[in-house]
């Protein structure tokens, strides 16, 4: 969770959400490159031809988040595997993340988002929300840095830096706002600091979304909030080689390759999502060990050949960094 646990609210929901379509989150990033003139108006009639799940879809509007996860195919599937099987507690994992930020002194308010907090002790949850509701800014940051001392040394946070990223002197980087539109319209529902929550959708905007995005598109939901569930036959699809347009089978059946490989060279060579061993996420400093959560190698990791400015640290924590693989997926003890 470090690489997003800091995102706001609606932005880290609706990344949750793609997470559960990683084929689709591949195909939409690669897209997204070739056609990064597309804004607006323009991007929205570019959608409507492209039947990826609205999340992933919504997700074309923040080029910064849909470039990890395309680069990062494991980890993303992973993520997924994690919202799928603990929800709960992968959003208690964010929160006790967001905890240590806040304690760090890393994670504030200021001109591109507002930090506030709800309930308190066991109960307190923070929502990060952007300043401008018109306006999202992604940020950027090093987890080692972020969150204070980590707890467990041997397993650093995951990492990601995006292209051209440099280690500035604040914690916490912000590029180019991007305009909202109608492409938020996720919600988390904090049920605590440590008692997890769920993913919501906002039946209003995700309406006016699917308008602009999806010329077949008939499903007019009520108004009000509910609370997300995952297409299982759309998922199906993006892991076991399921229907699909013809004119995307041949990317669909390499990313499937990448996937099964447990890296992304297609899109990024020299970067290796996987190949690690086991690892823990999430906050344990305060024996929580991420909500019970225990993930096994894979993700980011093993990319010796990658690095970024600012200290010549290695890109995913050596050979420690990633979900997936190794022991696998295993669930509160």
């Amino acid at each position: 969770m470090a690489p997003i646990a800091l995102y706001p609210d609606a932005l880290v929901s609706q990344v949750l959400m793609a997470s559960t379509y990683p084929l689709e989150v591949a195909e939409a990033s690669n897209w997204v490159k070739s056609n990064a003139n597309l804004k607006g108006d323009n991007l929205n009639k570019a959608l409507q031809q492209q039947n990826w799940d609205a999340s992933v879809k919504s997700l074309a509007s923040f080029p910064p988040a849909l470039e990890m996860m395309g680069t990062q195919l494991s980890w993303t599937q992973q993520l997924g595997n994690a919202v799928l099987a603990q929800q709960s507690e992968t959003m208690s994992a964010i929160q006790a993340l967001r905890a240590k930020a806040k304690q760090a002194g890393s994670l504030q308010s200021n001109s591109q988002q507002t930090v506030t907090t709800q309930g308190s002790g066991s109960s307190q949850t923070i929502i990060i929300e952007p300043a401008n509701p018109q306006v999202v800014y992604v940020p950027t940051y090093n987890p080692t840095l972020v969150y204070g001392a980590w707890g467990y040394p041997a397993y650093p946070p995951y990492a990601y830096y995006p292209p051209g990223y440099v280690a500035g002197t604040a914690l916490l980087s912000f590029g180019v706002g991007m305009a909202v539109g109608a492409a938020l319209w996720g919600g988390c529902h904090w049920g605590g600091s440590y008692s997890g929550g769920s993913l919501t959708v906002n039946n209003n905007n995700f309406n006016n979304f699917n308008k602009n995005t999806n010329n077949k598109w008939s499903d007019n939901r009520n108004s009000g909030s509910i609370d997300w569930k995952p297409d299982q036959q759309r998922r199906n699809a993006n892991l076991g080689g399921g229907a699909g347009d013809a004119n995307c089978n041949v990317e669909r059946d390499q990313l499937r390759q990448n996937l099964q490989r447990g890296d992304q060279s297609s899109s990024r060579p020299g970067d290796r999502a996987g190949n690690a061993g086991d690892d823990h996420a999430g906050n344990r400093a305060s024996a929580d060990r991420a909500g019970g959560d225990r993930f096994g190698g894979g993700g980011f990791g093993d990319t010796r050949n990658a690095r970024f400015d600012g200290g010549g640290e290695h890109f995913g924590g050596g050979n420690h960094g990633g979900f997936g693989g190794g022991d696998g997926f295993r669930g509160r003890r």
